[in-house]
């Protein structure tokens, strides 16, 4: 018996945060207001560090 997969799981993990980090991309140079652009910054960035994470994290060690 095998396992269905999950279909809100379609997209890649990597592919899914870059859409992510791209739409926070842009509403900080769209949003006329400073703190949701300051915001949206902070989550881009963030969304960031996580890919750098999970990259890092799938790597074998040295």
């Amino acid at each position: 018996m095998t396992k269905k997969p999950n279909p809100a799981a379609k997209l890649p993990t990597e592919a899914l945060l870059n859409m992510v980090s791209a739409a926070m991309q842009r509403l900080s140079a769209l949003s006329k207001d400073e703190k949701v652009r300051q915001e949206a910054l902070n989550v881009g960035q963030a969304v960031g560090r996580l890919m750098q994470a999970i990259r890092d994290s799938s790597r074998p060690p040295k």
